[in-house]
């Protein structure tokens, strides 16, 4: 769930030129990865800094204290994912179609 809104924020935030993808290429080739000692904020000023928004580190401070409640159906929504007669539809024309495209389009080859 964090990561499913990371990056759509991210992509909000960056009119869609940023994604979680970008955020964590940033930590590997930072060297902030598991085998280095430093604190989850550290790793997160990374990739934040690599999208050039606060997105990872404002997240992960509202949600490390408490549990959090998110509104999916809401999510979906604006996403365009709706449920149709034959199973899961795409609407182009909501709010946030344009992320929903980017996060789910196959990557391009290198």
């Amino acid at each position: 769930m964090f990561c499913l809104l990371a990056d759509v924020k991210i992509r909000e935030a960056t009119q869609n030129r940023k994604g979680l993808q970008d955020a964590l290429r940033a930590i590997v080739a930072a060297r902030e990865t598991i085998d280095k000692d430093r604190t989850v904020e550290q790793v997160l000023s990374a990739a934040d800094q690599a999208t050039g928004t606060t997105v990872l580190s404002d997240l992960y401070n509202a949600w490390k204290s408490h549990p959090v409640s998110v509104d999916l159906n809401h999510l979906w929504l604006e996403l365009g994912v709706q449920m149709g007669s034959g199973g899961i539809e795409f609407d182009s024309q909501a709010p946030l179609a344009s992320i929903r495209e980017a996060i789910t389009k196959p990557p391009a080859r290198r």
